[in-house]
């Protein structure tokens, strides 16, 4: 479908001022011009401002017309003018200003672990019935907010993500399904930065520990396919490269710890106590119920193991000749469980929107007592329709 060309002013009304519009082009139908308008804000249409800033100069051009045989005089103006910056352009995401709690950290027996991982986060640009868009998460917003309450009330002394915070659909190996993954890579690294922020803010001496998973490693396959000339780009006075999933999401100035290499990252935790636990985003799953712990059990029969990536939660314990227990244990997910995700089962209406679709996933974090004698208590922690219950308290990620 072609449209034709309009002017400045006819655009203007397109855009900002559809029943003017309407009222001065009878001969198209409404929703003839509501499709002119979703076609021209969805192709990011940028019309000519009026100038703004301060004036600071004033001037007179003239010429000769030998045609007319008559000079022509016009006026310029020049104005200080910053422009202003596209909260959606692709950028690193922008550093929070982080407020400490004063409040301490309540006594008990042993350390604790707060982990979660797979929160998947991202958006999908959708476009209403009067084509103003709007994101939709990728990410479960009930479940991160279960999560940055249950670090503020317990503050334990250790975060671990196991990774894939970030979805990065928009660098996927699959053909896309629409064109919803539209300028939204900053609004999804400033989301995983804003919730770091917020970690932080509520536990300021915790340690934060994030390991590499096969999402947060599409940058640099996105980068070695396209412009690999970026790879490993630092800016001026800057250590870690640009083009990372670390870099973008701004998280060194939040103190977080990255465990870069996907395949091979590990954070192992208690080694000086005996078994210790083995995080981990994880390289396989299965479909088959418990068959992806019981590979890990296999393949780690001296540690724990703690992992992500399969979104389903999985659980077995083995007691070893000399009588120590060893759990393994892949956890539920953060993120969207019903069809926002890209998945083997999620699909896109011919609107561009995702099908609702119960996918076997769980939402859950976990949170493990180390009771810093070799002996660890797991609690996982399932989040039912936004709500969590831990230690008699009840933890409502609805806004409620």
């Amino acid at each position: 479908m072609g449209y034709r060309k309009y002017t400045n002013k006819e655009l203007y009304d397109i855009l900002y001022d559809t029943d003017n519009f309407i009222a001065k082009h009878p001969e198209l139908t409404r929703n003839q011009i509501i499709t002119l308008r979703r076609y021209h804000r969805k192709t990011g249409l940028k019309m000519e401002q009026e100038p703004t800033g301060r004036l600071y100069k004033t001037w007179e051009v003239s010429a000769f017309n030998p045609k007319t045989e008559e000079w022509t005089t016009a006026t310029n103006h020049g104005y200080d003018y910053t422009p202003e910056v596209d909260p959606e352009v692709f950028t690193p995401a922008e550093a929070a200003r982080i407020t400490p709690t004063k409040r301490k950290r309540a006594e008990r027996i042993g350390k604790q672990i707060l982990v979660f991982g797979d929160s998947q986060i991202g958006y999908h640009r959708l476009y209403d019935d009067d084509g103003h868009d709007y994101l939709q998460p990728t990410h479960s917003e009930e479940a991160l907010s279960v999560l940055t309450q249950l670090n503020a009330v317990e503050r334990p002394e250790y975060i671990v993500n196991v990774s894939d915070t970030v979805d990065l659909a928009e660098f996927g190996r699959f053909d896309p399904q629409s064109d919803s993954f539209h300028r939204t890579l900053s609004p999804a690294f400033q989301r995983a930065h804003d919730l770091y922020a917020q970690l932080r803010s509520d536990n300021p001496d915790a340690r934060i520990v994030e390991l590499d998973s096969n999402h947060t490693t599409r940058v640099h396959k996105a980068v070695m396919r396209r412009m690999p000339e970026l790879y490993g780009l630092t800016l001026p006075n800057e250590e870690y490269p640009l083009m990372s999933y670390y870099r973008l999401a701004n998280l060194e100035p939040l103190g977080i710890e990255f465990i870069s290499g996907y395949g091979a990252a590990e954070y192992i935790h208690g080694e000086d106590n005996g078994a210790p636990i083995v995080f981990k985003h994880g390289t396989h799953s299965s479909s088959s119920p418990g068959a992806t712990v019981r590979k890990e059990a296999a393949q780690n029969p001296t540690t724990h193991v703690v992992r992500g990536h399969g979104h389903s939660y999985e659980h077995i314990a083995q007691t070893t000749r000399n009588g120590v227990v060893l759990h393994y244990i892949q956890l539920g997910t953060t993120c969207d469980t019903t069809g926002s995700v890209p998945s083997y089962h999620s699909a896109m209406n011919d609107y561009g929107k995702p099908i609702r679709y119960q996918e076997n996933w769980q939402n859950q974090v976990m949170m493990i007592t180390d009771y810093e004698n070799g002996s660890y208590q797991f609690d996982v922690i399932d989040i039912i329709n936004g709500i969590a219950n831990y230690r008699n308290r009840e933890y409502n990620g609805n806004g409620n």
